[in-house]
């Protein structure tokens, strides 16, 4: 399953705004108290402001908001990044044995910054499409990851094995650096399943291929 989160970023232009803002509404507020406002000189170093300005929030974003100094008081977020080894195990009965299918081997790969999260289920039989996700912070202090996803198996399966479906997904994060994922899964093919992630490299993978040939490297 692909899960992708829609990027909320600041951009120069609003970094720009709120300064603004700001040196105006101190300003106004100089004057109503009957203080000296500054001369136009004051404002010459605004294109400097904004420029260092957007440059820490971009190295924030993207870098600086995993470190662990940050960590629980400034930025309120999990670190999941890299490749996961991924063990699927569903409730689906092959109807050629009419028994239930062993557990499945996947990856899955994590690219995140502050604003961003993206995650994909790496399988040798479908690319899901996420429809929608959240990553909720629990009143016992755990944080939950949710999604809905649309699964659209590979089109020599289709009509075969497997159809284009849709189901949901519930999984607790687990350690602080985060060290595995654990939850459930269900569809609109009235099937379930368990969903454990655990294992995570630092490298990203696009591919199944890749992604089990690197955990072969490694020795796993």
């Amino acid at each position: 399953m692909g899960l992708r989160r829609v990027q909320v970023m600041l951009t120069r232009l609003h970094i720009s705004s709120f300064i603004g803002l700001t040196i105006a509404v101190w300003l106004v507020a100089l004057w109503i108290q009957g203080m000296p406002v500054l001369s136009v000189s004051f404002i010459k170093p605004f294109g400097i402001v904004v420029g260092t300005i957007s440059v820490v929030v971009t190295l924030f974003n993207k870098y600086a908001w995993a470190w662990p100094i940050f960590r629980g008081w400034y930025v309120n977020r999990p670190d999941m990044r890299g490749t996961w080894e991924v063990e699927l195990r569903s409730s689906w009965i092959n109807p050629e044995t009419d028994e239930e299918i062993a557990p499945i081997t996947a990856y899955a790969v994590v690219r995140q910054t502050l604003g961003n999260f993206s995650l994909r289920l790496m399988t040798q039989e479908s690319r899901p499409i996420l429809i929608a996700h959240s990553i909720e912070h629990e009143q016992d202090g755990l944080f939950k990851l949710a999604g809905i996803y649309r699964n659209e198996p590979r089109i020599e399966l289709q009509g075969v094995r497997s159809e284009i479906h849709h189901g949901a997904f519930a999984l607790e994060i687990h350690g602080s650096p985060v060290e595995s994922l654990e939850g459930h899964y269900w569809t609109d093919r009235q099937t379930k399943g368990a969903i454990k992630l655990f294992n995570r490299k630092d490298q990203l993978y696009d591919t199944f291929e890749m992604a089990k040939s690197a955990q072969g490297r490694n020795g796993t």
